[in-house]
């Protein structure tokens, strides 16, 4: 069998890396989109958390006694899940193409009045005092 030459040997070695480079960007690319997808409810829920902590502590505190003798009577066997800031923030990410739909008109005709303004005071001849 033929010794590969060092011409063949880099070549070689450079298809691999090339495979190894893509390989790594796929990786990558499916890192970013993870990230993409769940930014914003990873961010909401980390701030929600750090936000209202404090408040979920101290109330857990004070209604331990009132809790105590509730559980003793009744067992309440229906648990509801409140609805989080994030829930709120997702419906309004649903909504911001209909806003964006509804406000477009609204932002080119103050913006043309505002051209039209500026237009006409460069234009103008200055008035003498």
């Amino acid at each position: 069998m033929k010794q590969p030459t060092p011409l063949e040997r880099l070549q070689a070695e450079k298809a691999s890396l090339q495979n190894a480079c893509k390989q790594q960007e796929q990786k990558l690319n499916e890192s970013f989109q993870f990230l993409q997808d769940n930014a914003g409810s990873v961010l909401l829920s980390g701030l929600s958390f750090l936000l209202f902590s404090g408040n979920k502590a101290s109330k857990g505190k004070t209604n331990d006694v009132s809790q105590s003798s509730e559980t003793k009577t009744s067992s309440n066997p229906v648990q509801t899940t409140p609805i989080g800031i994030s829930d709120y923030l997702s419906i309004a990410k649903g909504m911001i193409p209909v806003a964006w739909e509804i406000a477009q008109p609204f932002i080119m005709s103050w913006g043309i009045k505002k051209l039209k303004k500026m237009l006409t005071r460069m234009f103008a001849p200055k008035k003498k005092v």
